[in-house]
């Protein structure tokens, strides 16, 4: 697990979330090595690992079945703070939804979001980037994550988003606690998809959001950018070592000794710092793999021969081989669930 890092101005919704599980909420902070001081402040920092054993301890231990959902549902704009101030101000909601795309680090650095046509219609797409956070492979982080693409898309337009279908990674639930979900999404509901997201009508995107304030939202664009270069520095040399990757992705310098040289570091003392930060070169390589192959495969047009090559695989068989290890499934297969 890389040391990506968010604000701890993240932290009281994180709580609201602990106390609505009903768990000791000093005893779970603890447990995550979180200090209660720095609850609020977006100067100061916590890490996914931190956020991985808070959101688990409190998904699992949760008696609620439904618990995501609620969560989810009870979710507004304002709950996400700078973020989702940055997208009410916004004229419409596609320009919202840029503002996602541009500063959810501010928030869910661990998700990547994705919009795609689809006969008329364009599919909002959640899909995570850290496989190796637990909470993220649960029902209850499913629920919570398309719930709130709901939620916040009412809140932005007034409680008029209309939504065509909700799709969700996992399979259907019992059928005694359909209901809540029929009740909630007044729309189709798909289980065992290959993506959690919501479908909607590609006109929505051009809806006047009735917030909208360009001065202060050009202000709170300054703010983020703020905040995320704080991000940036906290990040240290692992930030710098995935911004070296991605830069040269398609290019030669994929390796420990390239990315070494551009940060004018021996490979050795490369090596030792990430060591450090509890990382490694090889799982942040495959975590700039991961995402930039998971966003080419969306595209029909992309070939996976060049494709393979773009992430110094040497042949199209390994390529095959990494994707099904880090995605669960072969690339062709998921490119299939966006055709």
């Amino acid at each position: 697990m890389t040391t990506t890092l968010l604000p701890a101005s993240i932290l009281p919704g994180l709580l609201e979330v602990s106390l609505r599980s009903r768990l000791n909420v000093q005893a779970l902070f603890e447990r995550a090595g979180i200090d209660a001081d720095i609850v609020g402040r977006s100067d100061r920092f916590i890490s996914l690992r931190q956020l991985d054993e808070l959101l688990y301890s409190a998904f699992s231990e949760s008696d609620d079945p439904l618990f995501g959902l609620h969560v989810g549902a009870d979710n507004h704009y304002g709950n996400l703070d700078l973020l989702g101030n940055l997208m009410a101000t916004a004229d419409t909601l596609k320009q919202g939804l840029a503002m996602l795309f541009r500063y959810k680090d501010l928030v869910v650095p661990y998700l990547e979001f994705s919009l795609t046509p689809q006969e008329g219609d364009v599919v909002l797409a959640v899909t995570s980037t850290a496989p190796g956070l637990r909470f993220t492979a649960t029902r209850t982080h499913n629920e919570v994550v398309v719930s709130t693409m709901v939620a916040i898309g009412r809140s932005l337009l007034g409680d008029t988003l209309p939504v065509q279908e909700a799709c969700f990674l996992h399979p259907q639930p019992p059928a005694q606690e359909l209901q809540a979900y029929r009740d909630f999404f007044h729309c189709p509901l798909r289980f065992g998809a290959g993506t959690n997201s919501i479908r909607i009508p590609v006109d929505a995107l051009s809806l006047a959001l009735p917030r909208a304030y360009p001065k202060y939202h050009e202000r709170l664009r300054q703010s983020a950018d703020q905040v995320l270069a704080g991000l940036s520095r906290a990040a240290g040399v692992t930030g710098q070592v995935v911004k070296q990757l991605e830069q040269q992705l398609g290019g030669s310098g994929l390796t420990m000794e390239a990315v070494a040289d551009a940060l004018a570091m021996t490979p050795r003392t490369l090596q030792r710092r990430l060591q450090e930060e509890g990382t490694r070169f090889a799982q942040l390589r495959d975590q700039v793999r991961h995402q930039h192959a998971c966003q080419a495969l969306r595209s029909s047009s992309c070939d996976m021969q060049s494709l393979a090559h773009r992430l110094g695989f040497s042949d199209t068989a390994n390529f095959y081989h990494a994707f099904k290890r880090w995605q669960g499934c072969a690339p062709g297969q998921y490119r299939k669930q966006f055709s």
